[in-house]
């Protein structure tokens, strides 16, 4: 596992309806597991539209993807074809670093815009890496959101700690915006829950020195068997 990897920090952009926000793109709302609004429906073949890249890097991509399509979940991803706008538009722009709409939220935003930025997925990227970032960015296209937003995941944050991490380079994220991403509990009445899975694909990486006990994260670079129960869960 790279050291670079253990700095990236995924901004899933989920805004109500799909709207960028004015000003940054990248204020966010609170995140939890799975947004019960913005799932797709169930049988649904999602479209896969690519912006920029080669042939390889869509093909590497879509096939890595793919790790979501397990069985018992009825959902489809296929390229979309050449006059097709595409569910899903992925650019890989490493300046904008890696984000996704979350779900249905990608529905309303312009065809000519991405829905996903794999800014650190590239053909030379090594496997573990890659599989991190595009399985992390397709689960929040399917509706899943960050786990340690899960009001069962007990972090005990140095909040200050993260503050100076998040707030200097290379994010340079305010107070409101490490709030919202980093300390916030979804609302459950919204959300969809399996239990809180500390070796979810969909956790943040957490440094021991962000929390008080110690205790540190790392996400998988694959499915967890709580993802596995998640998805299947939300499009048996």
């Amino acid at each position: 596992m790279s050291e670079e990897r253990k700095q990236w920090i995924c901004t899933a952009v989920d805004i109500d309806g799909g709207q960028r926000v004015a000003g940054n793109p990248m204020q966010l709302t609170p995140m939890g597991v799975a947004a019960r609004n913005k799932l797709w429906p169930r049988d649904k073949v999602l479209k896969v539209r690519f912006l920029q890249g080669g042939a390889a890097l869509h093909e590497r991509t879509l096939k890595t993807a793919q790790a979501w399509m397990l069985d018992g979940v009825h959902l489809k991803l296929e390229p979309a074809r050449p006059n097709e706008a595409g569910d899903i538009r992925i650019s890989f722009d490493p300046a904008a670093g890696s984000w996704s709409y979350v779900g249905t939220d990608a529905q309303g935003i312009r065809s000519s815009q991405a829905t996903m930025n794999l800014g650190w997925a590239a053909l030379d990227t090594p496997e573990q890496d890659f599989s991190s970032v595009v399985i992390h960015e397709f689960g929040h296209a399917l509706g899943l959101l960050h786990e340690h937003n899960h009001p069962g995941a007990r972090v005990e944050w140095d909040k200050a700690a993260v503050k100076a991490d998040l707030g200097g380079a290379p994010n340079f994220w305010d107070d409101a915006t490490i709030a919202h991403n980093v300390f916030a509990k979804f609302d459950a009445s919204t959300t969809i829950t399996t239990d809180f899975d500390s070796a979810s694909v969909m956790i943040y990486t957490i440094p021991a020195h962000w929390t008080t006990n110690g205790k540190s994260f790392m996400p998988s670079w694959k499915l967890s068997a709580g993802d596995a129960a998640t998805i299947r869960k939300l499009y048996a």
